[in-house]
């Protein structure tokens, strides 16, 4: 188990390090500079070479690549280059905001996608199932950024008071104020996510349910609901894990549009700031948190996978993985 999970883990490592040198890189091949957003308009060549020293961007790109790297090894990020703080101490602000979004939207919109999918598998092809799969067509073809700015417009216009249309309130602050703000945005995230595990557990499911262990299962006298708790979904839920592993990423990268969208003050918002006025540290700041957040959460359907599928435990220990 920790031989195949240190393979992984030196697997994601690379990966991240790949990530931030390209994120590096593009940062300073696109148009404009910190130079620009920090001076205005038609700056003075003095101005901005004074500038361009001050934020160490008059030195060759090699040199500065290197430097990023001694520091990114010795876990030193660098501070914004306007607000001087510490990228770390910005990202520790904003990122609980972020967490607790994705993570009430993903927890929501699993339970409805498992429960979805399971009812529509088992009253296959009757209006319950049909209703399920119209259900997930629309939830497909419905982007998040479009539901966001429609629920902003209904609840920000038509239907005021009834939950806050933009904005966010602390947990600490107000518990109850908190939720009603997580509400809107939560939803516009995550309705195509439930979609997308709904049917790929339906289809999982009525997979399952026409394999042999199951017919033999169903002629020893094992209730419907018996095979379905005990033997269809421990194999069904496999390739959903991989599909709600690879949900968690997509959610972390939805809030970059929700979180503009809502007016919610979380890693979305920020990176936008940081790519806009050109921001190095604090952009290759939360590419890195996203990327993280994204890898672990591959890693932990990895070890699901490790956990609930024996073939690939076996394969595995025969070196065949």
């Amino acid at each position: 188990m920790l031989r195949y999970l240190g393979r992984r883990v030196a697997g994601l490592a690379l990966v991240l390090f790949v990530v931030l040198t390209l994120v590096f890189f593009m940062l300073r091949a696109a148009p404009g500079s910190p130079a620009d957003a920090y001076l205005g308009m038609n700056p003075t060549p003095e101005k901005r070479a004074a500038v361009e020293h001050r934020f160490g961007l008059d030195q060759p790109i090699w040199t500065q690549y290197a430097k990023f790297v001694g520091n990114l090894l010795r876990g030193d990020l660098g501070d914004s280059l306007f607000s001087g703080r510490p990228v770390t101490g910005i990202i520790g602000d904003r990122l609980p905001v972020t967490l607790e979004l994705g993570l009430l939207a993903l927890l929501f919109w699993v339970v409805v996608g498992l429960a979805a999918g399971i009812l529509a598998a088992r009253r296959r092809d009757s209006f319950v199932d049909g209703a399920v799969r119209v259900f997930s067509v629309v939830a497909l073809s419905i982007p998040s950024f479009w539901l966001g700015l429609v629920l902003v417009v209904v609840f920000g216009l038509y239907v005021r008071g009834v939950l806050p249309s933009s904005g966010w309130v602390a947990f600490g602050a107000d518990p109850a104020g908190n939720l009603r703000s997580v509400v809107l945005p939560a939803f516009a995230l995550g309705l195509g996510s439930s979609a997308v595990i709904a049917r790929t557990l339906r289809g999982s499911l009525i997979e399952t349910h026409r394999t042999d262990y199951v017919s033999f299962a169903r002629a020893m006298g094992m209730s419907e609901g018996g095979i379905l708790r005990r033997i269809a979904l421990r194999n069904a839920i496999i390739p959903t894990a991989t599909v709600i592993g690879m949900m968690v990423g997509l959610f972390i990268s939805g809030t970059v549009l929700v979180e503009n969208v809502f007016n919610v003050p979380g890693i979305g918002q920020t990176i936008v700031g940081a790519f806009r006025q050109h921001d190095y540290p604090l952009a290759i700041a939360c590419t890195l948190v996203t990327a993280v957040v994204f890898l672990v959460a591959n890693l932990i359907v990895d070890f699901l996978y490790f956990a609930l599928d024996p073939r690939i435990r076996a394969g595995f220990l025969n070196g065949t993985d």
